[in-house]
Parts: C-alpha cells; sequence; structure tokens
C-alpha cells in the first residue's frame, strides 16, 4: 500500500455535549480533591505533602484547561443539557473555587 492509499487514522468519536459537561465536573472534583489535601498539607504546616500530588494535579490541570475549552466551544450544545448537570459543574466549580482560594490565603499566611 502506498501512502497515498493508506487510510487516516480514525478520530475520536465526538462527545455529547453532556458528556462533555460530566468530564468536566469529574475533573473538577478531582482537581479540588487534590486542592483539599494540599490545604490540609499547608494547614499542619507540612508543605513537603504536597509534591508527591504535583505531577498528578498538572495532569488534571492540562485535562481541565482541554475540558473547559471543550465545553466553552459548544455553548449551544451544553445549554441543552439538562439542568441537574449544569446544577452539579456549579457545584463543583464552587467547590474548587473555594478550596483554591483557601489555598492562595494559606500560601499567603506562610509567606510563599
Amino acid at each position: 500500500m502506498t501512502a497515498a492509499a493508506t487510510p487516516a487514522p480514525q478520530a475520536a468519536p465526538e462527545l455529547s455535549a453532556a458528556d462533555r459537561v460530566r468530564a468536566l465536573i469529574d475533573l473538577t472534583e478531582s482537581l479540588a480533591h487534590i486542592f483539599e489535601k494540599e490545604n490540609l498539607a499547608l494547614a499542619k504546616s507540612r508543605p513537603e505533602e504536597m509534591e508527591p500530588l504535583q505531577a498528578e494535579k498538572a495532569r488534571l490541570a492540562a485535562a481541565y484547561a482541554q475540558s473547559v475549552r471543550a465545553v466553552a466551544a459548544d455553548r449551544m450544545g451544553v445549554s441543552s443539557v439538562g439542568s441537574e448537570l449544569l446544577v452539579r459543574l456549579r457545584a463543583a466549580t464552587e467547590g474548587f473555587e473555594a478550596r483554591a482560594a483557601r489555598q492562595k490565603g494559606l500560601l499567603e499566611r506562610a509567606g510563599a
């Protein structure tokens, strides 16, 4: 078979808007969980306990950013998903933002 005749790789199936929102919820909750562990380490003045979390946090943050872009690119589709999913997304986002704000305060108090 020549290069011109080689079939193109199959693209991954497109996720539905609801699946994209579910993925974003899962990523947001996973990141919030890591922030909670980091906050606990900071509150106990044990910042060294944060180091083992950094690789997973970086991986999740990259996936989170990609997921946010995918959801933002399909505002019309996302607006049509069930309100239950949107409420869950809002709650997950609020929980994540609260943990991030707490971490900022803990880091500021620690002089980091």
